[in-house]
């Protein structure tokens, strides 16, 4: 399962210009896999979390990429990071609509 970290109120999926991807963090991809609180107490109070799984992001014509998290993040979150990221050729506009689907 992945996760997404959000504001309440405000769009999980919203990509912002210089990034290469969406992040989200694979739960089941360390052990023990991660829990909410241990997700929750690196970011912003009020957080919220956002699950899809890898089949319902990729049925959207998207990919799952892992790649290490921030090094200001807990180990653990480091390794467990991956990015949503556009297939290869998909163009700006239609990677952030395909995002839109995901909320």
């Amino acid at each position: 399962m992945l996760v997404r970290l959000s504001e309440p109120g405000k769009p999980a999926f919203q990509w912002r210009k210089g990034e290469q991807g969406i992040s989200v963090f694979d739960r089941d991809g360390i052990d023990p896999p991660l829990g909410d609180e241990e997700l929750l107490e690196v970011f912003r109070e009020g957080s919220v979390l956002v699950e899809r799984t890898t089949q319902d992001i990729e049925a959207h014509g998207l990919i799952v990429v892992p790649i290490s998290g921030a090094p200001s993040l807990p180990v653990r979150l480091q390794t467990a990071h991956a990015e949503i990221r556009c297939s290869s050729g998909m163009a700006r506009n239609e990677f952030q609509k395909r995002l839109t689907e995901l909320e």
